[in-house]
């Protein structure tokens, strides 16, 4: 027909009242913040797990009873295993952090971009789970996944079912722990990169955090119990409760984990006092 005969017709979809913004900025983010040093890294970090699973194939097709007692204690395949290698994964975390999370706030301040997100159907939990979970997909990559991977591994190679029957939880533990280094390590990132004034400091800031204290923690507890004051000591205690393996430092488990709750709290402070919808541009 003619166009000028056309009607008006109504749109008929549904309007979101809350549309998944934070699944959009954590998308974006993952693509953004891919990098050839963060590749380099992850391959990096695949190298324990190698190790690791080699170390399964062994124990699996030797018979470690006619092996030395101390070799066969280090190649046993347990709850230790497992734990000790996600302690040994957050060194190489603490790397991937700053390359992924040091400029996820930093930058939108530095560059006033702010305003921007939340001109549009943004508030601050979809801002700050958005970078959040861009953190939690790298550090997933590095501690929770693999961990995964090896377990199933022990499984499928084994052929008797009293590992799966002694440790059928694990998966949870792992999952667990993984959640704890996540949500600390990350929440940090991103209330350092909230305060900092570009990345270069906000890297200096989180590496000081994290660093310091657990230097101090070692010198101090020459003369008495301070590991508290480190945050990777609070989350091995709390990681060693979760995989059953008893407490490895001399004070309370709950200790560890109300220092551990402050400092999310606390990260929530500081991002909500930095991130702000509008800005005085100076």
């Amino acid at each position: 027909m003619p166009i000028h005969e056309a009607t008006y017709l109504q749109w008929e979809g549904a309007v979101l009242e809350r549309p998944m913004t934070w699944f959009v900025i954590a998308r974006t983010g993952v693509r953004l913040v891919w990098r050839r040093l963060l590749a380099i890294l992850l391959f990096i970090a695949a190298i324990p797990v190698i190790f690791r699973g080699g170390q399964i194939y062994v124990v699996t097709r030797v018979d470690v009873g006619e092996l030395p007692a101390r070799l066969a204690g280090a190649l046993q395949i347990d709850a230790g295993f497992f734990l000790n290698f996600m302690k040994d994964q957050i060194y190489i975390l603490v790397p991937i952090i700053c390359i992924c999370g040091a400029g996820l706030i930093a930058s939108d301040r530095k560059y006033k971009a702010l305003p921007l997100y939340f001109a549009r159907p943004v508030n601050f939990w979809d801002y700050v789970s958005g970078k959040f979970l861009i953190l939690v997909f790298y550090g997933g990559l590095i501690t929770i996944a693999p961990a995964l991977l090896l377990f199933v591994l022990q499984i499928l190679l084994t052929s008797e079912t009293g590992f799966f029957n002694a440790y059928y939880l694990m998966p949870l533990s792992i999952i667990a722990t993984g959640a704890v280094i996540l949500v600390v390590h990350g929440g940090l990132m991103l209330a350092v990169s909230a305060f900092a004034r570009g990345i270069r400091s906000a890297v200096v800031g989180y590496f000081a955090l994290i660093f310091i204290p657990n230097l101090l923690a070692r010198i101090l507890s020459v003369f008495r119990e301070v590991r508290w004051i480190s945050i990777n000591r609070n989350i091995e205690q709390v990681a060693s409760t979760l995989f059953g393996r008893g407490n490895p430092y001399s004070y309370p488990v709950w200790v560890g984990g109300i220092i551990l709750a402050g400092i999310v709290v606390l990260c929530l402070a500081v991002l909500r006092l930095r991130i702000k919808p509008t800005e005085v541009v100076k």
